[in-house]
């Protein structure tokens, strides 16, 4: 039997597991590190433990893979701040995806602008800001309306993903966050408006608001599914609405897209990130 290099994966949900059987076939994988201390072993069944990022300092390993597409700025530099060799950081599988959705925003930006198309945009789904700052970056005149609990996903969505057999996602996970890290992550955050709270609740007051994109990110079908239903009545014409993971292991947002579509009778593509498909209004 070959002996293979060793390595942590950094990042323990969907992408982790899409990409596990692919690195456990160049790699002899010792288990993941991840930043939510909720998380001991991964929730979709591996028998494998997660660690905090500590770990990696108590232990030898040959190379860190990151497998979180929200982190693939951060993570990098929270390891190089804890003193690993940024020759151990392998980034090569997320960076296609993480690349194609930021240049497919870059482009949609460009046609906005030439065709001077209105309306403000939103988040949903803000975690770290990782991909609001791009949002925030490429319409600098626009409001950003970011929803997020700020506590990690709710008791009564993860209930839904129980009892529909979505996932096995619990209460509080991707709690590792807060209204400054993100707000300190944009380069014109006031811009933005913070809705804290549980959605769509925090939607209250913006009935007559207009958007001409909205990334949905809550990994929840029952979010997806009402943040479908908010804004699609609220998007300007030409406006892009985003659901990211739709080809993921998060079966509950493929389903709530499948729902909406087939109800508003409406069309939906890929973006060619591999993760997300895009409804044009």
């Amino acid at each position: 039997m070959k002996n293979l290099p060793t390595a942590f994966i950094f990042g323990a949900g969907g992408t982790a597991r899409s990409l596990l059987p692919t690195i456990q076939e160049e790699y002899e994988v010792l288990g993941f590190i991840d930043n939510n201390p909720l998380l001991t072993s991964p929730e979709w069944g591996i028998n494998l433990p997660i660690f905090p990022a500590e770990e990696l300092l108590k232990r030898e390993f040959d190379t860190i893979i990151l497998a979180s597409t929200p982190g693939f700025e951060s993570i990098p530099k929270q390891l190089i701040a804890m003193g690993i060799d940024r020759r151990k950081i392998n980034i090569n599988h997320v960076i296609v995806p993480v690349k194609s959705r930021i240049n497919f925003l870059e482009s949609v930006g460009k046609l906005f602008e030439a065709e001077n198309i209105d309306g403000n945009t939103a988040e949903g789904g803000v975690f770290q800001g990782e991909f609001t700052k791009h949002i925030n970056r490429i319409f600098p005149n626009k409001i950003c309306y970011l929803f997020d609990t700020f506590k990690g996903f709710d008791e009564r969505d993860v209930a839904i993903e129980v009892k529909q057999n979505f996932s096995q996602l619990v209460a509080g996970h991707l709690a590792n966050t807060a209204e400054e890290t993100v707000l300190a992550n944009l380069p014109y955050p006031e811009k933005c408006v913070i809705k804290k709270g549980y959605f769509p609740e925090t939607t209250a007051g913006l009935e007559n608001e207009r958007f001409c994109f909205v990334n949905l990110d809550f990994d929840l079908y029952q979010p997806i599914l009402a943040g479908l239903e908010f804004f699609a009545p609220r998007m300007v014409k030409s406006g892009i609405l985003l659901v990211h993971d739709y080809f993921s292991d998060y079966k509950g947002v493929k389903q709530a897209v499948i729902e909406f579509a087939d109800k508003a009778d409406k069309k939906y593509f890929p973006i060619g990130d591999g993760l997300s498909i895009a409804f044009q209004f």
